[in-house]
């Protein structure tokens, strides 16, 4: 946008009337602070330094503009704007998120240092010294599962999609799963568990065991005593596929569900961290299943448990008669 000596303006391109607010022609030769009325910018503007770009909202309040100010040809001047609210909203989200890998660290980290000043200090009995090293051993295995859930998300990040070719059985990998989930829940819970799954998966094997791994986890961790968790698996009618884990717990109120699946969002802080949860389980989840080009559906409703669907489209799903198909390795390997 460009202004004259009475800061009245002369021309302006169309992006700049779109982050102003302003019609190119019908605001030619008015006056910018009659029409541009944000403190910041009339403030940067009069004082005449222009050094610094300022910071403003667009008029409806739903964009961040950065601003500059040069002068140009004698008297006048050039205003240049850019729309920085997809940066700014990444940085914060960058500061959100070191913050919270901060904080999360801390908790542990601090518990671990009173416990080694206690041993150092104090004359500790052979049962409490036992019962220290316990408590330090359960802290160090929780800053563990943190990295490591924090490397698992940033090699998610940062690699290709999953092949669409690379088909996995899909009955093992539940195997695999229901051991896990035996040996978490110890006997407290009923876990239902299909059998007989003749299914295979496009995708990455250990990607899809993470995700249906921290589901199922996720449930026994939230479900009390004799509750019940159930795994099932059908084929939809278009073709697609549907992992549901389905349980008995405490549910979630609807106003947590649509930021459920955010990095470190907890419905319930102090629960979290008693059953072990690092706050970034779902947050894998869902990378997981974009990445083989699914959807995460949640359905829960507080004091009735809660359902969280995995839906795999029809081009990742093969079963029945279409598992006797040959892959393109090994369509590859057959001689001619």
């Amino acid at each position: 946008m460009l202004l004259d000596a009475g800061d009245q303006i002369e021309w302006c391109n169309s992006l700049a009337a779109d982050h102003f607010g302003l019609d190119p022609q019908r605001d030619r030769r008015q006056r910018v602070t009659n029409l541009v009325r944000a403190p910041a910018f009339v403030n940067y503007l009069q004082a005449g330094r222009y050094d610094d770009a300022v910071l403003i909202p667009d008029p409806r309040g739903r964009r961040q503009l950065s601003v500059l100010v040069r002068g140009y040809g004698g008297e006048s001047k050039l205003v240049l704007s850019q729309d920085i609210t997809e940066r700014e909203r990444s940085d914060g989200m960058r500061r959100d998120f070191v913050a919270n890998v901060s904080h999360e660290i801390r908790t542990p980290l601090t518990v671990l240092v009173g416990f080694i000043e206690t041993l150092a200090n104090l004359p500790l009995t052979e049962v409490e010294r036992k019962r220290v090293l316990t408590l330090m051993a359960q802290q160090a295995d929780r800053m563990g599962t943190l990295v490591a859930d924090l490397l698992t998300l940033s090699q998610l990040e940062g690699s290709p999609r999953p092949h669409t070719d690379r088909w996995i059985s899909l009955g093992p990998l539940l195997a695999q799963v229901e051991a896990d989930a035996r040996a978490l829940s110890s006997g407290r819970h009923t876990l239902v568990f299909p059998v007989g799954v003749q299914v295979q998966i496009a995708g990455a094997q250990a990607e899809l065991l993470s995700a249906v791994t921290n589901l199922v986890n996720n449930a026994v961790r939230y479900t009390p005593e004799r509750g019940r968790v159930e795994l099932t698996w059908r084929l939809l009618g278009d073709g697609a596929g549907e992992i549901a884990v389905t349980d008995t717990g405490l549910g979630i109120a609807r106003e947590h569900l649509p930021r459920l699946t955010e990095r470190f969002y907890r419905v319930d802080g102090s629960r979290s961290r008693d059953t072990g949860g690092t706050g970034l389980g779902l947050a894998i989840v869902k990378h997981v299943v974009q990445r083989h080009g699914g959807e995460l559906r949640i359905d829960s409703e507080l004091g009735r448990g809660s359902t969280f669907r995995v839906v795999f489209p029809a081009a990742r799903v093969r079963s029945g008669a279409q598992l006797s198909e040959p892959t393109k390795e090994q369509l590859a390997d057959t001689p001619l």
